[in-house]
């Protein structure tokens, strides 16, 4: 059975998967979970751990490679790559002789900072569709790499500086890695420096990339947190801002409005709709359990398709068996 409040729990284990609230132990699928209570044991790759390192406290904090199999009292797992960020992972669990496979966000497109997503059929599959509604259509990225390109070029050419407001974990790396690999001097905000500094221990290299400094703009593609807003750019005067965020069309007037944006670009290294409905495809379970803000309007896409789908939307025990 599972327990479904503020995190998953397999019953019968002490177990939690993305437990948002103190647990004894809590696998932990990526560093941008989002709301996170310190458990008394965590679970999660070396590189998510480095990522969340001020975040964990006092949690006794056990790093996993990924597919390496290992043991928790009576459960096999193993961690594997689900594409999103460096280290993000999903876990597959071996228990009463049956295979689970539990899965924070996921991404099936090509990433450039993180371990493309292994997808393996299995019968029971626990996942998140943070993106689970039809109007959640990605475009390529490459495509929106272009567009932002223009953008850049365009305010450059006219004297203008871009400023690029971009989601600090996983996303801001993936633009910072593109544009930086394309050639245009970055100025990075210091949050996002300083992921990227911890992305390089990982191996990933990056150009073009320095430590925004105040009056250092010229020539330069400034890159900042959303969550900082323009703070910290409200001296240049002459600038062009583009919010980087995964976003529907129909969002794209309310987040000029909210970020004093005047372009939005929906690069995702999350998955959309289309790519959410593939993965379960390609996993093939016999019976899917969903979180999520479109939990619901998801496992009603996945009926119409055939899969037995449960939302978990609040408090609850299920039968797994």
């Amino acid at each position: 059975m599972i327990e479904f409040d503020k995190g998953i729990h397999l019953r019968g284990t002490s177990l939690w998967f993305d437990s948002e609230k103190k647990a004894k132990f809590s696998f932990i699928s990526n560093a941008n979970i989002g709301r996170f209570v310190p458990s008394e044991k965590v679970i999660a790759t070396p590189e998510t751990l480095r990522l969340i390192e001020k975040r964990v406290g006092k949690s006794v904090a056990l790093a996993c490679p990924y597919n390496r199999p290992f043991t928790i009292g009576s459960v096999q797992a193993e961690l594997i790559p689900s594409g999103c960020m460096p280290g993000s992972a999903q876990i597959e669990i071996q228990k009463a002789g049956r295979t689970i496979i539990y899965t924070g966000d996921i991404n099936l497109r090509q990433s450039l900072i993180s371990e493309p997503a292994r997808v393996k059929r299995c019968p029971m599959l626990i996942m998140k569709c943070t993106y689970g509604s039809p109007k959640y259509e990605f475009p390529p990225s490459e495509e929106v790499i272009d567009s932002l390109s223009e953008f850049i070029d365009s305010s450059l050419s006219s004297g203008s500086v871009p400023v690029l407001l971009a989601e600090a974990h996983g996303l801001a790396g993936e633009l910072v890695k593109r544009l930086g690999d394309a050639g245009y001097r970055l100025g990075i905000h210091k949050s996002i420096f300083a992921l990227i500094k911890i992305y390089e221990e990982f191996g990933i290299g990056f150009k073009g990339c320095e430590l925004y400094k105040r009056k250092e703009a010229e020539g330069r593609v400034l890159v900042f947190p959303l969550l900082e807003g323009l703070k910290g750019v409200e001296d240049i005067r002459d600038k062009k801002v583009g919010a980087v965020i995964e976003s529907a069309p129909d969002e794209k007037s309310y987040i000029k409005t909210l970020y004093g944006a005047d372009e939005v670009f929906p690069l995702s290294n999350r998955a959309g709709f289309r790519d959410l409905i593939k993965f379960v495809e390609s996993v093939a379970p016999e019976k899917v359990f969903l979180t999520g803000a479109h939990s619901s309007g998801f496992a009603h896409a996945l009926q119409k398709k055939g899969f037995e789908a449960v939302p978990l939307e609040k408090p609850t025990q299920l039968r797994l068996f």
